[in-house]
């Protein structure tokens, strides 16, 4: 543990010139010792780092935020087309055929069983795609 709290202490100070802004010591040997002394430190460093990590989080950003926009897009263009009668896939895999749907609702009802007349209400946001009847042809 002591080991970790020097390594600290080494990576966060900053270097200082052996004597400097001591009166001891002759201003001849402080500014041999300052020649000698690297310069910087860690904070310097970071003063680099910091623009770059920056660069990089922005392009993330850039990155992750069109595909997000793209696919909310979508979502609202589907719910934009939503229809009675529409077969619909809900995101937990449901099937069903939609019974009621207003635009400004915030739940639709889906008839998942005909023999029974099973209906559920889930909320709009979940479906995820309307099944044309080309679908349902290739799945059967």
């Amino acid at each position: 543990m002591e080991n970790l709290y020097n390594i600290c202490w080494y990576l966060l100070a900053q270097t200082q010139v052996a004597g400097a802004g001591n009166g001891n010591v002759p201003a001849e040997a402080a500014g041999e010792a300052a020649k000698e002394a690297p310069q910087g430190g860690f904070f310097d460093t970071m003063g680099f780092m910091f623009p770059v990590l920056m660069a990089v989080m922005l392009v993330y950003f850039l990155m992750t935020a069109k595909p997000k926009n793209k696919a909310q897009a979508k979502t609202s263009e589907i719910l934009a087309n939503l229809k009675k009668n529409d077969q619909v896939v809900t995101a937990g895999g449901i099937l069903g055929t939609v019974v009621n749907y207003r635009s400004d609702a915030e739940f639709v009802t889906l008839r998942i069983d005909d023999s029974s007349n099973s209906r559920m209400q889930v909320l709009a946001n979940s479906i995820v795609r309307v099944v044309s009847d080309e679908d349902a042809k290739k799945d059967s």
